[in-house]
């Protein structure tokens, strides 16, 4: 069976958005001006703003989920939309304006290159470098870092990373667990499940509007939960081998 090129698959760029009323009519913009020919869909998880309203007038395609379900069921929603709609390729970035929808092209063109399942875009896979973050981020990432390449062999080092390209192999498994992050955990369920992960490099900006998701307290919690989505990471994807084989 033939498989598609890159001119023929149809891909799907997916925005999850809470509360971005101050940023979410430039990224849209920018993003139908980058990828003209990738088709567009936000994710509103739940906004008491007035990113609806903006989203209505933008004439976006939208998924609302009636309340905030996190992070983690908003990139499934997409997952799902996109599995539903029969696209070829899902392509995630955040709603804040860290990523710049510029560099998303080149990330798609390597992981259709390569052959990757999904493609990180990667704040540090050149200089592994984490001292520009806040102490308790970098602390958190280099552990989920570490923790990654214990548990698969494989070294990713930018686990939190919101642009990814995600290619329709793994939409189906990814609708099998509900994922809290959709970071570290989803990268190590499908490596164990044997999937292809990888990392390309980006920049981003810094946060300059809305609320960011680490607070004082989570920079505490957040470590210790993700740990133990990890490990149950591995339990899933035991249970998802199973599924898929029987």
């Amino acid at each position: 069976m033939k498989t598609k090129n890159q001119a023929q698959k149809r891909v799907l760029v997916a925005l999850p958005a809470y509360n971005e009323e101050a940023t979410i009519e430039q990224v849209v913009e920018r993003v139908r001006q980058s990828l003209p020919k990738f088709d567009l869909l936000v994710v509103n998880d739940g906004s008491h703003d007035t990113t609806g309203k903006i989203l209505k007038r933008l004439g976006v395609t939208t998924a609302t989920h009636l309340c905030n379900l996190g992070y983690g069921r908003a990139i499934q929603t997409a997952i799902k939309y996109a599995l539903r709609c029969d696209y070829d390729v899902l392509i995630t970035l955040d709603a804040d304006g860290q990523h710049y929808p510029e560099q998303v092209l080149s990330l798609y063109r390597a992981d259709i290159e390569r052959g990757w399942d999904m493609l990180i875009g990667s704040r540090y896979l050149r200089t592994h470098d984490y001292s520009q973050a806040p102490l308790g981020r970098r602390v958190g990432m280099q552990l989920f870092s570490f923790l990654v390449k214990a548990i698969t062999g494989h070294r990713i080092y930018d686990t939190t990373s919101g642009l990814k390209v995600i290619q329709r192999t793994v939409f189906e498994p990814l609708t099998h667990w509900h994922f809290i992050d959709f970071h570290a955990e989803a990268i190590v369920y499908l490596l164990r499940l044997g999937y292809l992960v990888n990392e390309y490099p980006i920049t981003a900006a810094e946060r300059t509007q809305g609320q960011s998701m680490y607070s004082l307290i989570s920079h505490l919690t957040y470590p210790l939960k993700t740990t133990l989505l990890l490990l149950l990471s591995v339990v899933q994807a035991g249970l998802t081998r199973r599924r898929m084989q029987s």
